[in-house]
């Protein structure tokens, strides 16, 4: 590349030469005006700013991850525009003209770079990346399944376990309910015999006295009974010669 810009120097170096040695020493403003070339007369005037602005477009290209293969055609582009531009330096009255084709130029070269080594190592990378995403989701399986199968067992274990506790506390509860039922069982024989060796050895004097106290109240229930009778009987008189008098007054009053 560099030889190609020192051959497009040396091309345009005689025809420098040739404008120089053409235009006299002393022009007049007239010769100069019309010696001068304007702008619309130079056709590859801009070129040079198309090869930067293709250069660093490729150079963009390159860097990003998914156009990268984009930038080895627009490099190859840009190149190609900055040499023909700088072949026409000579006609382009721009003074930034020759730095921009340089760099244009070097930026297609870095684009070309960046494209071929993106092409090269993308696909390499996106392999390996591949290969270790695929031995990271291998071993996470494999760690799912020793804690899933962890986690069978500890449960079998603890359901085994619980199974064997309840049927021990099953067995010492019927056990313990057997022993509290004899238990009452022989505490509520023991009582019953005492209570009827209590009342056996109850004295005759106390039965008597009981017997006593049995008549002496028949005898008082009898008694009110009978003063409950007479004075039912005596309410009833005095109700009936009420029930006279206020039939007397109802007939002397007309009712």
């Amino acid at each position: 590349m560099v030889g190609i810009f020192r051959d497009a120097n040396l091309e345009t170096e005689p025809d420098a030469a040739r404008v120089a040695s053409a235009t006299p020493h002393e022009p007049d403003d007239t010769t100069a005006t019309a010696a001068a070339p304007s702008d619309e007369a130079v056709p590859h005037a801009s070129l040079p700013l198309v090869a930067l602005v293709l250069g660093i477009s490729g150079v963009v290209l390159g860097i990003t991850v998914i156009w990268f293969f984009a930038a080895i055609p627009v490099g190859i582009v840009s190149v190609i525009v900055a040499v023909i531009a700088r072949r026409h330096l000579a006609s382009d009255p721009d003074p930034r003209a020759a730095s921009r084709a340089t760099i244009g130029a070097a930026l297609g070269c870095v684009a070309i770079l960046l494209g071929i080594t993106g092409a090269y190592f993308l696909p390499r990378v996106v392999h390996r990346a591949d290969g270790f995403l695929g031995s990271v989701q291998k071993n996470v399986n494999q760690d799912v399944g020793q804690v899933n199968g962890g986690l069978t067992r500890d449960v079998n274990r603890l359901d085994f376990t619980l199974s064997r506790d309840l049927r021990r506390f099953e067995a010492q509860n019927r056990n313990d309910l057997n022993d509290l039922e004899q238990r009452t069982g022989v505490a509520m024989a023991a009582l019953e015999l005492r209570l009827n060796g209590d009342v056996a050895t109850v004295s005759s004097a106390e039965r008597r006295d009981l017997a006593q106290l049995e008549s002496r109240l028949t005898g008082a229930l009898q008694a009110l009974e009978a003063s409950m009778n007479k004075q039912d009987g005596t309410l009833h008189d005095t109700v009936g010669g009420l029930d006279a008098r206020i039939t007397k007054i109802e007939k002397k009053l007309g009712l």
